[in-house]
């Protein structure tokens, strides 16, 4: 085991000032206490139930400031690796496990004239652009056949951790991010946890390690993550435009269905500019606060867009309060990003200040307390570790600003987004794990450019499988919105179809920002597919060849699902077996036999149930995961009539198929089902079930 091995040596290299002199040491890895020019540097290392404990501490003679610190070690990663996984900087970076010869590239020239700099590292870290060279953030992992090697910072309140994986040089290494950082007293540089074992078993172990280093108390104990539920969006892309009008008829369109959202939000443009937070806009005459009361009247929880740390060109507060906006010292204030639909350019604010920080408690007070918004949508928030103030790194400021946030939090709910995951971790309920979703699969323009944060459908579902482990440890997955309708989307069904799966399996938010009323028959019920809400049980994930495939159980059945994120045709081969084909948008169910192998088109997804030949069920068409939307099936005595009964909370009539080994006709619900024979030779009895009844109709 990798664990096992010690590396032949551990070099670290510290650059540091100490009195106005810069010292810079690359010396062997000390066991113990080391004594350098002004600074006392202690490591030490301890075994720990399923692997090893690494941490190091620095105490100053005087105040130091802390350049460059790195440890690199030889470390024989050998043939049997699989693949890599390093999580991206923030929320937005694509984040998945790559085969060992891959390379990460860095964002190429173009991209800076559209700020895409600012949503990642590329302004602080230099990427090698080599094959097997790849670098994360907070944790990483190389996976072999039946284990994980799992390397994870217990603590980045000095600097953000980054974990180096070299697998054709047989290198790891250890960059702590702490340029700037001032040292006055003795403190905690790096602890870090090297694990090995299955990806549950180290996930879990790692959240176990996280909380008793943190510890508990009345004021910081973790956030408990959020429920499983369905909501809606007002996101419809990067210019987004929205008013009260159409925000209240697509929540009378839910309302009127009936369709059991938890959350209706009201995402980015319905301020006046970014950081002006008591001003609606235009398109709000009504305010906001009656917004959110009719919201409520509807059954759903109202939530809104916030993003605390910034302020567009616009806004008041950039013209009229120039001292609050952060800059590197000495330079004129640059911008923290680019939003189109608020005219451009938009900027951090100075976290540092106490009058900076007092407009945000009270702009988030109006939004909860005046307003009546109980969830929050806290957005773009990597803009905190943009420019740290003096003496600070970039974690060290990222952990202030989210402690911060976390102490405002009292009873409402965060969804966080665009923010360094680490830093979220144990502070709100639900956390966006990948890039936001697009109606067209993938943007030629940005992934050319090598911008990892890029808009996509395609970059939003890798991070989507990549993150998976993170739900429900350290908060619950947002997954980003999922488009079905054919409206304004250039995306073939079966891509559409993946996106709901995959969100559906690996999220606990599951969000749409689509207008009911721009569905066709096909696509409402393939929305309406998804309740009632359940959560499956995921057993496996495997990817190869960048074909994801899940094996899960849900309403005590057995699933497998394949899903293409390649570029490519890909095949696959269900395991022996009988098998129903779940129905995809403008896909129809159909039953086959195991052991044949089948083609996949580039983004398309299938799904599907395993057969029992003891049980009755043999497949339904009226959810998404065939079966959860069925409460009984009843049968009399002489084995030829069933009743169907469904869930309460199923919202469109379904198709059932159920086993019937017998001759002669069959009643489903009081009417003659139809009867057909699979290609395996089994007899079924086809009918559809309404919901103003138990009674069918063919």
């Amino acid at each position: 085991m990798l664990i096992d091995k010690k590396p032949a040596e551990v070099w670290v290299e510290l650059h540091y000032r100490y009195k106005g002199e810069i010292f810079r040491f690359n010396l062997p890895l000390p066991q113990g206490g080391k004594f350098l020019d002004g600074l006392r540097v202690d490591f030490d290392r301890v075994d720990i139930p399923g692997g090893r404990r690494f941490t190091i501490i620095m105490e100053p003679l005087g105040e130091v400031e802390l350049i460059r610190f790195e440890m690199t070690g030889h470390l024989v990663y050998g043939d049997d690796i699989k693949s890599v996984f390093v999580n991206g900087y923030q929320s937005w970076t694509g984040s998945r496990e790559r085969s060992p010869g891959e390379r990460i590239s860095a964002l190429n020239w173009p991209g800076k004239m559209f700020l895409f700099q600012k949503y990642g590292d590329y302004q602080f870290y230099n990427y090698p652009e080599k094959k097997g060279c790849f670098h994360g953030y907070s944790y990483a992992y190389t996976r072999y056949p039946d284990r994980l090697f799992f390397a994870g910072s217990l603590d980045e309140k000095a600097g953000f951790t980054i974990i180096g994986t070299d697998t054709r040089h047989n290198l790891f290494s250890l960059t702590k991010d702490v340029a700037g950082l001032h040292l006055n007293s003795r403190r905690l540089l790096l602890d870090i946890v090297m694990l090995e074992g299955g990806e549950d078993e180290v996930f879990n172990r790692f959240l176990e390690l996280r909380r008793d280093a943190e510890g508990t108390d009345g004021r910081t104990s973790p956030v408990q993550p959020g429920k499983r539920a369905a909501a809606w969006s007002s996101w419809q892309g990067s210019r987004n435009i929205i008013d009260e009008v159409s925000l209240r008829r697509n929540l009378a369109e839910f309302r009127d269905r009936k369709v059991p959202l938890k959350y209706f939000i009201i995402d980015d443009g319905w301020e006046m500019s970014p950081g002006d937070w008591d001003s609606p806009s235009s398109g709000f005459p009504s305010g906001m606060s009656s917004l959110a009361a009719e919201i409520k009247g509807s059954g759903y929880i109202p939530g809104i867009w916030f993003a605390p740390f910034i302020v567009g060109r616009d806004s008041a507060i950039f013209w009229n309060r120039k001292e609050w906006l952060a800059k590197e010292p000495g330079k004129r204030v640059k911008p923290a990003g680019w939003i189109p639909s608020h005219g451009g350019s938009f900027y951090a604010l100075d976290l540092s200040r106490n009058d900076v920080k007092k407009y945000i408690a009270e702009s988030l007070e109006r939004l909860r307390g005046e307003w009546g918004f109980s969830l929050i949508k806290m957005d773009l928030l990597y803009a905190a570790a943009l420019y740290p103030p003096q003496g600070k790194s970039r974690g060290e400021a990222m952990t202030d600003a989210m402690n911060f946030l976390h102490s405002l939090k009292g009873e409402t709910e965060y969804l966080l987004n665009s923010v360094p995951l680490e830093s979220a971790f144990g502070k709100a309920e639900y956390c966006r794990i990948a890039a936001e979703t697009t109606p067209f699969w993938e943007h030629p323009f940005t992934r050319n450019l090598h911008c990892r944060e890029r808009f996509s459908t395609l970059n939003n579902l890798r991070s989507t499988v990549g993150r998976r482990h993170l739900d429900s440890r350290f908060f619950s997955n947002d997954t980003g919105t999922f488009h079905l309708s054919c409206t304004k989307n250039s995306m073939e069904p079966s891509r559409r179809y993946t996106q709901l799966l995959l969100h559906s399996l690996l999220g606990k938010l599951i969000t749409t920002s689509d207008s009911l009323g721009d569905y066709d028959e096909d696509e409402m019920n393939t929305y309406l597919s998804q309740f009632p809400l359940v959560q499956p049980e995921i057993e496996d994930v495997q990817v190869s060849r960048r074909t994801v495939t899940i094996r899960y159980r849900s309403g005590g059945r057995s699933f497998i699902s394949i899903s293409n994120l390649a570029e490519k045709m890909r095949s696959f081969e269900l395991p022996e077996g009988k098998w129903f084909g779940a129905r995809g948008l403008k896909r129809r169910p159909h039953h086959v036999a195991g052991g044949r192998k089948q083609v996949l088109k580039p983004g398309e997804s299938r799904n599907y149930l395993k057969l029992d030949d003891v049980e009755l069920f043999a497949g339904s068409d009226g959810h998404l995961f065939p079966g959860c939307e069925i409460d009984s099936i009843d049968v009399n005595e002489t084995g030829n009539s069933f009743t169907v009964r469904p869930q309460v909370t199923v919202l469109n009539n379904f198709r059932v198929w159920i086993q019937t080994p017998g001759n002669g006709d069959v009643l489903i619900n009081g009417k003659k089902a139809e009867i057909l024979i699979t290609s395996f030779g089994d007899r079924l009895a086809t009918g559809i079930v309404t919901l103003n009844s138990t009674e069918g109709n063919l």
